[in-house]
């Protein structure tokens, strides 16, 4: 018919290129903002420990470290409070204590770096202007301010909730670089420990796993109990953020 061309419409016209798609998938977001940088977080490490696997097959376990101790050690970690040390304990029965603290020390700064951008931004909402304001945020300012290096530290090593030494230093306008070397200098002795013992003791890997998920089991359960999301800090985050924008 005129006006009708018999020629084949070209496959790139019908839909996008391949790699077009696929690089449409990889940026666009996945739920909220905390756990849409969880996931590329932890995808890039999982995509570079590919290649590291397949040339040096003896790095395996420090590649399986690095990766579960972001989760570990990212928003879902108050769901999963225990599982870091006891992946630590695991991987030093197959490494030396020193692989395995360098590793862990690292995916830890790697994930620290993450949650920082992530804490900046959420305190950064216009809805929690007012939080500098309340007698106990000032409070815990000004000490900070005294000795902020040493305050990161000294959370770092302890039992300490690390996200206040982390709130306070954003808050504080601690830079970010010196944040992380102090956290690296409280951090690394406690992972060492941790690795050694792990590495002396060889506890049962069966206790390791009772260890994670009994803990998981009873936040959960805690939380169902009292009729909170499972993934409070994740979800709230996202939805918060979207009401604020």
């Amino acid at each position: 018919m005129e006006g009708t061309s018999l020629v084949p419409m070209d496959a790139t016209t019908r839909r996008p290129h391949l790699t077009t798609r696929l690089w449409a998938g990889l940026i666009r977001p996945r739920g909220g903002r905390r756990w849409d940088l969880f996931l590329r977080a932890t995808g890039v490490v999982a995509l570079l420990g590919i290649p590291i696997v397949v040339l040096i097959p003896g790095s395996v376990t420090l590649v399986w470290l690095s990766v579960l101790s972001l989760p570990a050690n990212s928003p879902l970690s108050p769901v999963i409070p225990t599982a870091f040390e006891p992946l630590i304990m695991e991987a030093a029965k197959w490494e030396s204590v020193w692989a395995v603290t360098v590793v862990a020390t690292a995916a830890y700064l790697y994930m620290e770096y993450v949650n920082w951008h992530v804490y900046a931004w959420v305190l950064g909402w216009e809805r929690l202007a007012g939080l500098r304001d309340r007698a106990s945020v000032r409070w815990g300012i000004r000490h900070f301010g005294r000795s902020p290096f040493w305050t990161v530290v000294i959370f770092a090593f302890t039992p300490l909730p690390f996200w206040v030494a982390r709130s306070l230093a954003i808050l504080h306008g601690y830079p970010l670089r010196p944040f992380l070397i102090a956290t690296a200098v409280g951090r690394l002795p406690r992972i060492l420990f941790y690795a050694w013992f792990g590495g002396l003791v060889h506890v049962p890997t069966w206790i390791l796993l009772s260890l994670i998920f009994g803990t998981a089991a009873a936040v959960i359960l805690s939380r169902v109990i009292r009729g909170q999301p499972v993934l409070e800090e994740i979800g709230g985050a996202g939805d918060a953020g979207r009401r604020a924008a």
